[in-house]
């Protein structure tokens, strides 16, 4: 039976798609971008050398370590698909292009009736020892591809003569048919055990991106407050400790600082619940943006927020919160037709000065906040020890 174009295509849709799982699996969040094949073939010919050894271990050690047995169709049908990026639109432009990337000395004879192509020096086998099984699955996808172009119909060869068979030089044939383009009418190739094989490889993949996205998003419910989006205590407190360990080998400081919204009290009674929650969002949306990246924040309570600042003093912490409050002075949270500028009342406790634990500042930093918000809306309280005043 006839192996069609588009079935080898579907073999590539597989594969492509378990790929893009493994990918998934262990790529990071950021996208890989990769030089398209223009940029690739611009570069100066003095700065691209292809080792025929190099491209031999790729093509007949390294690709069959990953793909198994299936390696010769899916590279085929990979190089078949990679061709459509060449624009060649002739047999000229085909033969050129061969020799100028060393793949070989290219003949093709095509006519209604036959596609023969002649390929002496093969950059795959030639020279090499015959292993009694055609290797050119590469050539033969790129020299398919681009005849398909031309042609406008499927073009599927089959190797008839290889350097890997004992032959003094590959060959590709195919026959052309009312229906089925040029394609050779014995292809050997056990399409359904190769989709089965692939097919296997997608739903493993797919299950264990799965497993992956529920693990993260466990994670992130574990770590995150849902609201906000900000660290919950729990995991803040994790962070929070590490950075007192690494401050206190490199003899630095972390400023702790309490906020708590001046008048939150009144969004909810305007706007409900529902509203007052969106208010929240934009303003912890705000606060994230006027912080570096480096700064630590989570949603203490109700309308209290934690903030973690490391190699911060208080005449830092001083500076930071000046530049919070003048945001959030410029800023209006919208909810229910409703416009409001919130500022917030803070407290700071610094280490090492005022604690050499988490659970010790966050409890000073705390009890600092509520004594300066004691004195109106939009204070700032530094901590003091009892029986002093507090800054």
């Amino acid at each position: 039976m006839a192996i069609r174009s588009r079935e080898e295509l579907t073999l590539a849709d597989l594969f492509a798609h378990t790929l893009g799982n493994l990918i998934a699996l262990t790529g990071s969040e950021q996208s890989r971008v990769l030089p398209t094949p223009a940029q690739i073939l611009s570069a100066p010919d003095n700065e691209v050398h292809m080792s025929p050894a190099l491209f031999r271990l790729v093509q007949l050690v390294l690709l069959p370590e990953v793909l198994g047995a299936n390696s010769g169709a899916v590279l085929y049908a990979a190089a078949k698909r990679f061709s459509r990026s060449l624009e060649l639109r002739s047999i000229h432009d085909l033969k050129s292009w061969f020799a100028t990337m060393m793949l070989g000395e290219l003949e093709v004879e095509l006519d209604e009736e036959k596609v023969l192509v002649k390929l002496a020096k093969c950059m795959t086998c030639h020279r090499l020892p015959a292993t009694g099984s055609a290797l050119c699955d590469f050539e033969r996808g790129l020299v398919d591809g681009v005849l398909e172009r031309i042609t406008g119909a499927d073009v599927i060869t089959k190797e008839t003569l290889c350097w890997g068979l004992g032959d003094t030089v590959c060959q590709f044939e195919a026959y052309n048919s009312d229906t089925d383009g040029y394609v050779y009418a014995e292809d050997g190739s056990q399409r359904e055990v190769q989709r089965r094989l692939l097919s296997g490889l997608a739903d493993q993949s797919d299950i264990a991106l799965e497993n992956l996205r529920l693990v993260t998003d466990h994670r992130y419910a574990e770590t995150r407050d849902s609201l906000t989006g900000m660290y919950n205590f729990r995991h803040l407190r994790e962070l929070a400790a590490l950075e007192l360990a690494r401050a206190r080998r490199h003899e630095r400081t972390v400023a702790f600082v309490m906020l708590d919204i001046d008048g939150f009290a009144k969004v909810n009674e305007a706007v409900g619940e529902a509203g007052g929650d969106e208010v929240l969002r934009q303003w912890a949306e705000k606060l994230r943006a006027l912080l570096r990246e480096c700064d630590l924040t989570c949603r203490y309570g109700a309308d209290e927020f934690l903030l973690v600042l490391p190699e911060t003093g208080d005449a830092q912490a001083d500076l930071v919160l000046g530049r919070l409050h003048a945001g959030f002075g410029e800023m209006l949270c919208a909810a229910g037709g409703r416009s409001f500028t919130l500022g917030a009342s803070a407290g700071v406790a610094t280490f090492p000065d005022d604690g050499a634990i988490v659970e010790e500042l966050v409890a000073k930093a705390t009890t600092t906040m509520y004594v300066a918000k004691s004195r109106g809306e939009g204070q700032i309280g530094f901590y003091s020890p009892p029986g002093l005043p507090p800054d």
